[in-house]
C-alpha cells in the first residue's frame, strides 16, 4: 500500500526540529501529507484529584496557567513546522487536495489515546528519536501506535539526515512481527539502492536463514544479500543497530515486541534497546 498520512505527533519542544525534517523527507519521497499533530492536555482530567476544599480561584488559575502553557508550546511546534517546511520545499495546507504537503491539527486529551485514535487511518506514524538517558523514543505514544492502533512507526534519528531508505537492513528471525514490519517497509524496500537480511543467532550455533524472505523479496524487485552474525551473549537490539552503523545503513527494520511489551520491560528486549539506542533511522512493525 502506498504512503500517503503521514501522522507525526509533536510537543513544541527541541526534538520537533529533527521528526519534522524526516518526516518531509518521507513526505516528498512518496508524494504524502505528513499531518503534523499537537495534543493539548486536558486540565480538567486532574480536578477530581484536588480535593473539595480547593477553591474556585485556585481551580480557574489552574485551568488558565494550562491553556496557557498549551498554547506556547503549540505556537512553538508550528514555528518549527513552518522553518522546517520552507527548507523542505514543502507547501503547508489546511486540506487533502495537494501533495506533497504538510498540515498542522490540533487536540485535546491524553497523548497515548489521541495518538492511537489518529493512528488508526495512518500509513505511517513518525517519532523523535531520544537519548538513553531521556527515556526511551515515543513512550506510552509509540506503543499506542504500534499495539493498541496496529500501525507501523518511524523512529527518526537523533541527527539530520540526508536519506532515509536508500540502504536498508531487516532484522529478520521469521516471526509475525518481523513479518509485519517488512510488509510495511515494502514502499521503502521496493526504492532502496541495498537491501540486507541479518539474521542474528542467539546460541551462537550456526545455522542458514530461511530463504522465504529472499524470495519475497525478489518478487517485489529488491536483490537482497543475506548476513548471519553470532549475539555472543549480546541483546538482540545492541547486535543490530551495531550491524546497521557498520553497513552504513540508513534505516533498520525490525518487528517491534515480539515478546510481551512485559517481559521487555521487565527484563529488557530488542525493542527497547533499540527505542533507548537508536542511531539510524528505524521502522517497527508489530
Amino acid at each position: 500500500m502506498p504512503i500517503r498520512k503521514i501522522l507525526v505527533p509533536v510537543q513544541g519542544a527541541d526534538a520537533d526540529s529533527l521528526v519534522l525534517h524526516a518526516a518531509l523527507s518521507v513526505a516528498k519521497t512518496f508524494g504524502a501529507q505528513a499531518q503534523v499533530l499537537f495534543v493539548r492536555p486536558d486540565p480538567s482530567e486532574a480536578l477530581p484529584y484536588l480535593g473539595d476544599g480547593v477553591s474556585g480561584q485556585v481551580i480557574e488559575d489552574m485551568l488558565q496557567a494550562a491553556k496557557e502553557g498549551a498554547d506556547a508550546a503549540a505556537g512553538r511546534a508550528r514555528k518549527t513546522l513552518e522553518a522546517e517546511a520552507a527548507t523542505a520545499g514543502v507547501p503547508i495546507v489546511d486540506d487533502t487536495n495537494l501533495l506533497p504537503s504538510a498540515r498542522f491539527l490540533e487536540a485535546t486529551g491524553r497523548q497515548d489515546l489521541v495518538v492511537a485514535e489518529e493512528s488508526r487511518l495512518s500509513d505511517l506514524v513518525l517519532f523523535a528519536g531520544r537519548d538513553a538517558e531521556h527515556g526511551i523514543a515515543g513512550g506510552d505514544a509509540l506503543e499506542a501506535a504500534l499495539l493498541s492502533a496496529d500501525r507501523p512507526v518511524l523512529i527518526a534519528p537523533k541527527s539530520t539526515t540526508s536519506s532515509i531508505g536508500t540502504s536498508i537492513i531487516v532484522g529478520w528471525d521469521g516471526s509475525l512481527s518481523a513479518s509485519s514490519a517488512v510488509t510495511a517497509a515494502m514502499p521503502f524496500i521496493a526504492r532502496a539502492e541495498k537491501v540486507t537480511i541479518l539474521c542474528i543467532n542467539e546460541d551462537d550455533e550456526e545455522g542458514a536463514p530461511n530463504a522465504v524472505l529472499e524470495t519475497y523479496l525478489a518478487l517485489h524487485g529488491a536483490t537482497p544479500t543475506t548476513h548471519l552474525v553470532k549475539a555472543g551473549g549480546r541483546n538482540i537490539g545492541e547486535v543490530l543497530l551495531e550491524e546497521a552503523a557498520a553497513a552504513g545503513a540508513d534505516l533498520l527494520v525490525m518487528g517491534g515486541y515480539g515478546s510481551s511489551r512485559l517481559r521487555e520491560f521487565l527484563f529488557g528486549g530488542a525493542t527497547q534497546y533499540v527505542r533507548a539506542h537508536a542511531s539510524v533511522p528505524v521502522l517497527m512493525a508489530h
